[in-house]
């Protein structure tokens, strides 16, 4: 996930614990603040929220796609989402041919 300010955090947690949003809502909210979120393992409950977020339009997703990574997105900001997805794709075939020894 793209990294959130510590103030961005403690303003979430705080609109939670004052009961002004649900957890679930936070969790939307988190995404759309970091403009993106590449997913390698997401609780279940978390994946529903997100997705029922997905239905409603209020974020975008790309599915996992051979090695780039799943991504939940604001749907301002595909274009950053794709970028950081070819990022990780060439990460990690850069990890596989150094593990193979056939380095680039």
């Amino acid at each position: 996930m793209n990294k959130l300010s510590q103030n961005d955090m403690e303003h979430l947690i705080d609109l939670v614990q004052r009961r002004e949003i649900t957890a679930d809502e936070a969790n939307v909210l988190k995404v759309r603040m970091a403009r993106f979120a590449v997913v390698t393992k997401l609780d279940a409950n978390v994946r529903t929220v997100l997705n029922a977020a997905v239905k409603a339009g209020e974020l975008g997703h790309k599915k996992r796609e051979g090695h780039k990574p799943e991504v939940y997105f604001h749907p301002n900001f595909e274009h950053l989402a794709n970028e950081e997805r070819n990022h990780a794709e060439k990460r990690a075939l850069e990890a596989i041919a150094g593990v193979l020894g056939t380095g680039r």
